[in-house]
């Protein structure tokens, strides 16, 4: 309830369960700092970029005693409202920049608001795993349906099926038998089936696809972690991972149970959350895998009880009451669909455009935004990535690209566009300025080999997308280097030739071969090389001449030899005076390097006209032609060429005549010319540039257009001769490098379609479509930033013109970004459907759900059980998975016991006075010196300790589970803290204080954050911490006396936390009974791993189902021992207890 200004509010941010109480007026963008918790946001809180999107949770939070509303907040002004749409509002979305506490609430922040990622340290362990999968894939050609054989397309295929593979009484599933007898045809009869147990057909595709993937998931109370499989030779292709989107309505599982009875749509919200983050799973890894969501045929998941019924949408109330009953113990098997989500096509909604105005103008779909958005946050490393995605050639464009995309720069409707082309430069100087590690080969997954008949923009481009797809590609250049127009075509001072050279090796490197002076003379002979697909990409060489006479007269030159010469390394004489001929970049770029050759006088006479707003205007860049004037070159504009002028054999200049117009109202080129005086220019150079053509004697079996080049079909690009595919300037005639970048990709399309026997046109990725609208009231004008040239006076040599963008400058530049995405996303969601249950991939697709062992003990559990095996061992084995929900399993062959125990988040880092669950800045390593009490620690990603840092640097934000671990033995070590855990006081260490009543301890002071306060371990934190580990260690001692031993054999952590936390100090804290050091071992998160083991081999499914029925649970809470072990259990490491192997570092008793 609102109150006076002086009122302090409890605000409470997800998942990193950052709290604590904020001045009534803040915004949560400023409480996001004051407790230390990065939320995205580039545009200084003047709400343009609207990434720092948060979401408002109704509801009555129990476990923190407050309920949240959104009437707590201010409410949402027009400004803020442009950033959603209806849903969004209803769903409780603010930008955390404009709202302001007015009373306690519950944040929750979307992993793409999160600057500070939360670090889910659940990586695949190198386990072998004999891959026998449940879905395999079979590849048949049917035979063709004709008027005397019309028997149905599902027949034919399982009669192949049965005829070559054995595989008899099939089924098929429902949606893919709609879609059947389309794939039958875009694979011109030859289909590959995937196949479930050998029993239903649950997906059929077109061609021959050879890869299979699964995915398999881990659902922890506090993360949730994918691995996508390759399901053919059980690899691990790439991982997903997030924060368990539940955590904000509770912490632990009893909190989880409690929210679904305390409010009316509670298991709705759970569900949807959780279904929610798995199909963020899926997305995320198939688009790291360069994937469809639909290729995933299989997936298995295992959770502990709670997060079971869960996303199966069951009531979880009764695993909360005595007995403690799930729903379900044995494995289950279900449909992807029937978990509810309408699969969606993945194709654009009609009529709807979802993708920002530049990536769609930009010819190679470069994804202008979110580079931009990476490079406005310092990571530069990280937009460059991104730009690699789309391009090879982030410093080659972004010198002399075109850049289309900045004329569709919304931006350009406030002031002015953003600097698109010179902040792509930026990102490749800044690698290329630190030296740029070499690429790592990317392995060859294909078998066919494909040629490329040219190294210019449109090759390269070409086999750089295929050698990303793995297939083997060699390119064929007749000159002696590689790089077609790029390196012959282009004068130094405007693309350096080292910055091309670097970036011609990176394709290289990562397995192009590139064969230079090595000219292809024959298709036929290429393809008798074993090459099953050929990209001609050969460029326009051969210049047009002017047709008049004299053309032949000593001195007249033509621009494109011109060009090529000085690139090469010879000398040209010129001369004095030169006169050029053309008005595009070719004859800008002449003009400008005759300047620097030594030419005393430039003309350049073109029939365009210098004004660059008329129909008739020059066709090169307005940059290029200021700057041509700034270093001396003058335009005679509106001229044509009547005759050469000779004397001796030798030019002596031009006579021109008056040009009236260029483009006549067709917008054909048809200069008109007017009678009268016109200039005669000296000269003892012309250099003709008025354009280029492709080589017309060349590969004279491809059919040609009247034009002279090649002819292909306009979509795929492809020729008259099956298999062989054209693009860029050899088929467009002249044009930009970035045009044949992006007929180069497409070309690679073609060519993985043609070779998987798909259409060519049908199966193509859908074209992107423009955003429709993007709002822009209340943004300010901000000047573009200028970018740095060389001054005119010193353009003499061949040294770069341009300078490129400073740090600072691009920074700012990209901050003045619009961010169009977040109105496309908001569209997109406007304009689909209602979001039912399910997981997004294959339609068909089963998701194999594993068994549980009983109330508390899931099948997260079952996973670590089959992933470690104690059922085939002769030792004693002590399995911990360490998680705010611990479950404990112990024994061997002969007989096996588990127990769950409710340790709590504290372990994580939660409901900690300073706790925070692992993200940059959190403190991972503690260490204590016994002697002068004093503190050095760690915090994640940064390897040296604190004390070898300035105060400033180190940027402490809290502790993390692995902190607050190493940090409560370190008290007791050091002798700050007793064996009850209570602080011994000591006046004289400035470090032990009392506040509010409970002592505390000072690990980091207040400079050393970056939260302005000290970060200390309290009481309290102490006695969470301790509660945690006693309800551990109980639960060992009691399995250990059920099951009859006095000590365990090895001691096994698993979990992703078990692997971060230190064995010594988990030892001397008292997690675990007694144990050799060398007999504790940390193994990962093996509950994911049985979940992969799960994906990949049908037997262990089995294994799964029989060993969850011989595991004997033990439940504790019923046990007569129980309390007194546990009180026992609380002191550090343990009341009674003996640890001789320990002995060596514990105080010794007084």
């Amino acid at each position: 309830m609102p109150g006076n200004e002086d009122e302090k509010y409890l605000v409470i941010f997800q998942p990193s369960g950052c709290r604590g109480y904020i001045e009534k007026g803040k915004t949560l963008k400023e409480a996001s700092v004051a407790l230390g918790v990065d939320i995205e946001g580039v545009c200084g809180e003047k709400a343009i970029c609207g990434t720092c999107k948060v979401r408002i949770e109704e509801g009555n939070f129990e476990k923190y005693g407050i309920t949240s509303t959104r009437d707590n907040l201010s409410p949402m002004g027009p400004t803020e409202r442009k950033f959603f749409n209806l849903q969004q509002e209803e769903e409780g979305y603010r930008l955390a920049c404009q709202t302001k506490i007015m009373g306690d609430v519950v944040i929750f922040v979307p992993e793409e608001s999160r600057m500070g990622k939360q670090v889910v340290r659940k990586a695949a362990t190198d386990r072998p795993i004999e891959v026998k999968p449940v879905v395999k894939k079979y590849t048949v050609e049917l035979k063709k349906a004709t008027l005397d054989d019309t028997l149905g397309d599902w027949e034919r295929l399982c009669n192949e099926l049965s005829r070559k593979y054995d595989l008899s009484n099939l089924t098929i599933d429902y949606q893919v038998l709609m879609e059947l007898q389309n794939a039958v045809r875009d694979g011109d009869w030859k289909v590959t089936a995937s196949v479930w147990k050998g029993k239903e057909v649950i997906k059929v595709e077109p061609g021959r696809v050879e890869k299979a993937y699964g995915l398999a998931v881990d659902v922890g109370t506090s993360t949730v972690a994918g691995y996508l499989c390759d399901l053919t030779d059980g690899s691990v292709i790439t991982t997903g991972s997030m924060m368990n989107p539940q955590v904000v309505y509770g912490e632990d599982v009893m909190s989880r149970i409690s929210f679904t009875m305390t409010n009316p749509n509670g298991l709705e919200i759970l569900n949807g959350a959780i279904i929610d983050g798995l199909n963020g799973i899926a997305e995320e890894v198939a688009a790291a895998a360069g994937i469809k969501r639909q290729d995933i045929v299989d997936m298995s998941i295992v959770g502990n009880t709670c997060m079971h019924h869960i996303f199966l949408n069951t009531d979880p109330k009764y695993i909360g009451r005595s007995p403690f009953p799930p729903a379900l113990h044995h494995s289950i098997d279900i449909k992807a669909r029937d978990w509810g989500l309408k699969i969606e096509p993945e194709v654009e909604i009609a009529g709807k455009g979802t993708t920002p105005p530049c990536q769609v103008k930009c010819p190679a779909g470069v994804n202008g935004q979110d580079f931009l958005y990476l490079i406005a946050q310092g990571k530069y490393k990280e937009s460059l990535e991104l730009v690699r995605m789309a391009i090879p050639f982030a410093g080659v464009l972004g010198r002399i690209c075109t850049h289309p995309c900045e004329a569709e720069c919304e931006r350009g409707a406030v002031d002015e566009p953003l600097s698109l082309r010179s902040l792509h430069r930026f990102v490749a100087d800044v690698e290329l300025s630190e030296g740029r590690e070499k690429a790592k080969p990317i392995e060859k997954t294909k078998e066919e080999r494909v040629a490329i008949i040219g190294s210019g923009p449109g090759g390269l481009a070409c086999a750089y997308e295929l050698v990303k797809n793995g297939y083997p590609v060699t390119v064929f250049e007749a000159a002696p280097k590689s790089g077609g127009m790029m390196r012959y075509g282009i004068p130094e001072y405007r693309l350096p030739k080292h910055v091309l050279d670097d970036e011609i090796n990176y394709i290289e490197e990562l397995g192009v071969e590139i064969k230079t002076n090595t000219p292809v003379e024959s298709l036929e002979d290429t393809f008798n090389q074993g090459y099953k697909a050929i990209f001609l990409s050969t460029g326009a060489w051969t210049s047009q001449t002017l047709n008049i006479p004299d053309e032949d007269a000593k001195g007249v030159i033509y621009a494109l030899e011109f060009l090529k010469q000085v690139n090469s390394g010879e000398t040209v004489a010129l001369g004095e005076k030169v006169a050029v001929i053309g008005a595009g970049s070719v004859a800008i770029d002449a003009a400008r390097l005759s300047l620097r050759l030594g030419a005393k006088e430039v003309n350049l006479i073109c029939l365009e006209s210098t004004d660059l707003t008329c129909k008739d205007r020059m066709p090169a860049q307005d940059m290029e032609i200021e700057q041509a004037g700034e270093e001396g070159v003058t335009i005679h504009p509106s001229l044509g060429v009547a005759k050469i002028l000779t004397g001796e054999g030798k030019v002596t200049g031009l006579e021109t005549v008056s040009c009236v117009s260029v483009i006549d109202s067709e917008g054909r080129f048809a200069p008109e010319f007017a009678e009268g005086p016109a200039p005669m220019i000296p000269a003892d150079t012309v250099i003709v540039a008025i354009g280029q053509k492709p080589d017309e004697k060349g590969f004279a079996e491809l059919d040609k257009t009247p034009l002279g080049t090649l002819k292909v079909e306009e979509t795929t690009l492809e020729t008259n001769i099956p298999g062989v595919f054209a693009g860029g300037d050899v088929v467009s005639g002249p044009a930009d490098v970035i045009s044949a970048v992006a007929a180069g990709k497409q070309a690679a399309i073609s060519i993985a379609l043609y070779l998987a026997g798909m259409d060519l046109k049908e199966s193509r990725p859908a074209p992107l479509q423009r955003i429709e609208e993007v709002p822009k009231e209340g943004v300010e004008k901000e000047a573009r930033q200028v970018i740095p040239l060389l001054e005119p006076a010193k353009r003499k040599t061949l040294a770069e013109v341009e300078l490129g963008y400073e740090d600072q400058m691009a920074m700012r530049e990209s901050q003045r970004c619009l961010h169009c995405g977040v109105f496309a996303q908001k569209e997109a969601s406007e304009s689909s459907q209602t979001r039912g249950v399910g997981i997004r991939i294959s339609p068909g697709a089963y998701i194999h759900v594993l068994p549980i062992e009983a109330g508390f003990v899931g099948a997260d559990n079952i996973g670590v059980l089959i992933a470690e095996e104690p059922y085939n061992q002769d030792s004693v084995e002590l399995i911990i998975d360490i998680g705010t929900n611990g479950e404990i399993i112990l024994g061997n062959r002969k007989r096996l016991i588990s127990a769950s125990c409710a340790t709590g988040p504290a372990f994580e880092g939660a409901e900690l006075k300073f706790g925070m669950r692992a993200a940059p800045g959190a403190i991972e390593k503690v260490e204590i010196n016994p002697e002068t009490k004093d503190v050095r620690f760690k915090v994640i990603d940064e390897d040296k300790w604190n004390t070898e840092m300035a105060p400033e640097e180190v940027g402490a934000k809290g502790l993390c589970g692995s902190g607050i671990i190493d940090a409560i033995p370190q008290l007791f070590l050091a002798g700050i803290i007793d064996k009850t855990g209570r602080f011994i006081l000591d006046e004289s260490n400035p470090r032990l204080r009392k506040v509010e009543g409970q002592f505390e301890y000072v690990i980091a002071w207040a400079k050393e954050t970056s939260i302005g306060q000290d970060v200390v371990v309290c009481q309290d934190d102490i006695r969470a911490i301790q509660l945690g580990k006693g309800a551990m260690y109980a639960g060992s001692k009691i399995l250990m006396q059920t099951l009859g031993v006095e000590a365990v054999d090895k001691v096994i952590l698993a979990g992703a936390f078990g692997s971060y936390i230190d064995k010594q100090s988990a030892a001397v804290l008292g997690m675990f009974p007694d144990c050799e050091a060398d007999k504790v071992y940390s193994v990962g998160n093996a509950a994911g791993d049985g979940a992969r083991m799960a994906l990949l081999n049908i037997d262990k499914r089995k294994e799964a189902d029989e060993f969850a029925r011989k595991v004997e649970y033990i439940e504790l809470t019923v046990s007569p021992e129980f309390e007194k072990t546990f009180a026992r259990s609380m002191w550090i490491p343990h009341m009674k207890d003996k640890f001789p192997h320990l002995s060596h570092i514990l105080p010794s008793k007084k």
